[in-house]
């Protein structure tokens, strides 16, 4: 069995930067439900369903017999997910990929003893941990019956909606009621912050993530809704959905206030402010003159995760805070 899962293995490399521009740059829909995922959160996180309990997946249907004791993942956003429901998985891929570049999650690994599965995940290393479950994403959906050999397995999307994915993974390990006092403690806090920025409405609001040699990545497709909607910030008209923009481009939108987020994968000596402080293009925008370009340490925010929304929020509020 483990013969035929490292050959399945083999016909894929998980790169690292793919892993991560696959969460980055995935458009966040979602095509999965479990039994009661949506449910769940409307019914204010009943947990009365108990087990078993049937989920409904990707790769079809699961019943989970007990709650899980031993998780794994093979899917490095979804650790993210479950540290945020205070469960953490015996295995996961990218455990030190984590610790050196995430700091939010990193934080939360801190005295937790999770093996590191790696970014090209060693399914016997999986194996030995003796998991009783699986949480995998859509990638490994082809793998699915080797996986379930392994342990109950539940296949979800990469980039799903981040609220759908902490209900459903909840749903899944009985964390429903820790879940929805989550979104609730969001949502809370996004409306009060909304008010506390009330003052900053009209002046537009811009996330990129510099790539080096005078270029940025930018999104409109949805992934920023969390900040741009709960926060009431003022979104730049006539953005592309997803791409590349140069630094003349990114000029000639001249966003009030500009959020640069840390590419990880592309390091700049000094930081994005040191590398571009004598471009007189760059120094010509309305933020940079006015001290509005924010620097945001997480690389994380632009993904799908759930932490990446809870704490962005945090870094968001005190960029914009009135000083």
């Amino acid at each position: 069995m483990i013969r035929k899962i490292r050959e399945s293995q083999g016909t894929k490399t998980w790169l690292l930067a793919l892993v991560i521009m696959i969460v980055m740059l995935s458009s966040g829909c979602s095509g999965t439900t479990t039994t009661s995922g949506q449910q769940a959160e409307e019914n204010g996180g009943n947990e009365q369903l108990g087990y078993p309990r049937t989920i409904k997946h990707l790769a079809g249907e699961t019943v989970i017999e007990s709650e899980p004791q031993k998780i794994v993942t093979p899917y490095i956003s979804f650790a993210d997910y479950l540290a945020v429901l205070d469960v953490y998985p015996i295995g996961s891929q990218g455990v030190d990929i984590i610790k050196q570049n995430f700091p939010s999650l990193s934080k939360k690994f801190e005295g937790k003893e999770v093996e590191d599965l790696g970014m090209e995940v060693n399914l016997e290393k999986m194996l030995a941990l003796e998991p009783d479950f699986i949480l995998a994403a859509d990638d490994m959906k082809d793998q699915y019956d080797q996986l379930s050999q392994i342990a109950k397995t539940v296949i979800l999307p990469q980039a799903g909606d981040w609220r759908e994915t902490l209900l459903q993974i909840a749903e899944a390990i009985g964390k429903v009621d820790k879940a929805t006092e989550v979104l609730a403690e969001f949502d809370r806090k996004s409306a009060e912050y909304k008010e506390q920025l009330a003052f900053r409405a009209g002046e537009s609001v811009m996330f990129v993530m510099y790539n080096g040699k005078d270029s940025f990545i930018t999104w409109n497709d949805g992934r920023f809704d969390p900040f741009y909607d709960g926060l009431g910030l003022t979104r730049m008209p006539n953005l592309d959905a997803t791409g590349q923009l140069s630094l003349e481009s990114l000029a000639d939108l001249n966003p009030y206030h500009l959020f640069i987020i840390n590419n990880w994968q592309v390091p700049v000596a000094g930081g994005v402010k040191e590398a571009l402080k004598d471009s007189a293009v760059w120094n010509s925008m309305q933020a940079v003159k006015n001290g509005h370009v924010y620097y945001l340490e997480d690389p994380s925010l632009p993904g799908p995760m759930a932490l990446a929304k809870i704490d962005g929020i945090e870094y968001i509020m005190d960029a914009l805070r009135q000083k």
